[in-house]
């Protein structure tokens, strides 16, 4: 009888997992930020680690440069997720960085970075950090940090939910 019973639920358990839209995904801890890297890219709208973005019409995703779930450079505790959409010579690139030991709270304008509010998300804003005239702006939504870099501040703003 427990044979069968087991048979049962293994058979079970199989036919849920075959179903697409569920899986057994644990993280370490229920209010989790590093799910491993989720993206999806679909019409012009782009979900990276649980933000929305718009990506403009004419450009197109550039999957070489995809990077999920990444070692930070500059923080040993943070990953990132990175996404880069092309359109001829301009250049979006949308990061998100993210840990389970910490939300990021708050950004300070410094080295040439200004306050600035973009779609209405406070952040900070320079012109030309990358030394490339490309428009970055940062700010924390989540309890992750979030950076665009666009060809200007037009389409800067309109990569911004």
């Amino acid at each position: 009888m427990v044979g069968v019973v087991l048979l049962a639920i293994c058979v079970s358990i199989s036919a849920v997992s075959a179903d697409d839209g569920w899986s057994f995904n644990f993280s370490s801890s229920e209010g989790s930020n590093s799910d491993g890297g989720s993206v999806s890219f679909d019409n012009g709208k782009l979900v990276l680690q649980d933000i929305e973005f718009a990506i403009p019409d004419g450009y197109k995703e550039n999957d070489t440069a995809q990077k999920l779930a990444e070692q930070a450079e500059d923080d040993e505790d943070a990953k990132y997720s990175l996404c880069s959409f092309l359109n001829g010579d301009k250049e979006i690139v949308v990061k998100v960085f993210f840990s389970d030991e910490f939300d990021y709270k708050n950004l300070t304008a410094a080295d040439g970075f200004e306050d600035k509010t973009i779609a209405g998300h406070d952040g900070i804003y320079n012109e030309n950090a990358y030394g490339d005239n490309t428009p970055t702006f940062k700010f924390v939504e989540k309890g992750k940090l979030i950076e665009v870099n666009a060809p200007d501040d037009e389409t800067l703003e309109s990569v911004i939910k």
